[in-house]
């Protein structure tokens, strides 16, 4: 099995989470913008968690929660992202707020937090607390992406993007029961997460006009003095060696060391496609 296939099929699974999660909300309003919200995404961040899972020897039905909690988690914090940005689209879609205005949105996501929370409280108050600064940190990232600058651009990414990387991979040493390692999958996790971010901006200063671009992707074309291409294809080629450096010290099952590998360049090639880009930084 790839890593295509295993995230295929890893999206089935959570697919079918995340609709029993929303068909299980007793109140008809907060179900129907619950769906709204969490419908049509890639999960892959809950694959994270079962890939990580796997490959650590866990049972994949331990990693369900942890999954649909980190899909949660990832879709109010893009819910709220799209009212700040005054985003109209999201996943081909209107953004939910432009459906059912800002202020419902922000109470449901309101609701969608500390469900998701409690959902990890199963893996134990180690695993919640963790949980709880990395939202945390996704908070202080927002903040720097609206009004940090140049000098902050890896800090706001690592705290605003990574954050929700560094949380699946860390789920998963509590899902496996390896909570022993859970420093090395939050370092995982958090160069995966820095590496998308870097690649999404990096779209972004391709495809736009300078002076559309807006948060982190703003940021990096002024750290650059718009000189994209060769700042991060070089900061990419050394984030991913410090990821193999990183996961080389984790044991994971032979049987699954590629897709780890592959993960960072699965990352990449997956949003430059999407965009459109043919490897152009590579």
């Amino acid at each position: 099995m790839d890593l295509i296939e295993f995230w295929e099929r890893s999206k089935v699974i959570i697919d079918s989470l995340v609709t029993k999660f929303v068909d299980d909300v007793k109140d008809w309003e907060i179900m129907e913008m619950s769906k709204y919200i969490m419908k049509d995404g890639k999960r892959f961040r809950g694959t994270l968690v079962f890939l990580f899972n796997d490959a650590l020897g866990g049972e994949e039905k331990n990693a369900y929660q942890g999954a649909l909690a980190t899909e949660i988690l990832h879709s109010a914090s893009l819910a709220l992202d799209d009212i700040v940005d005054y985003d109209l689209t999201r996943r081909g879609m209107a953004s939910a707020w432009a459906v059912y205005t800002n202020r419902r949105v922000i109470f449901v996501s309101n609701f969608l937090i500390p469900t998701a929370l409690k959902i990890i409280s199963s893996y134990g108050k180690e695993a919640l607390n963790i949980s709880i600064e990395l939202w945390k940190d996704t908070a202080i990232g927002a903040l720097k992406d609206m009004y940090g600058d140049k000098r902050e651009y890896f800090k706001t990414i690592e705290l605003k993007t990574a954050s929700l990387f560094k949380l699946p991979a860390m789920l998963a040493s509590f899902s496996s029961g390896k909570k022993e390692l859970v420093d090395k999958l939050l370092e995982a996790g958090r160069v995966l997460g820095i590496i998308y971010q870097l690649i999404d901006d990096y779209v972004d200063c391709v495809k736009l006009e300078p002076e559309k671009l807006v948060g982190s992707a703003k940021q990096l074309f002024e750290l650059t003095n718009g000189k994209v291409d060769p700042f991060v294809s070089n900061k990419y080629a050394e984030l991913k060696s410090e990821y193999l450096r990183i996961i080389s010290s984790i044991p994971f099952f032979n049987e699954y060391n590629e897709l780890i590998i592959a993960l960072p360049d699965f990352l990449t090639m997956g949003l430059l496609a999407e965009s459109g880009i043919k490897n152009k930084l590579f």
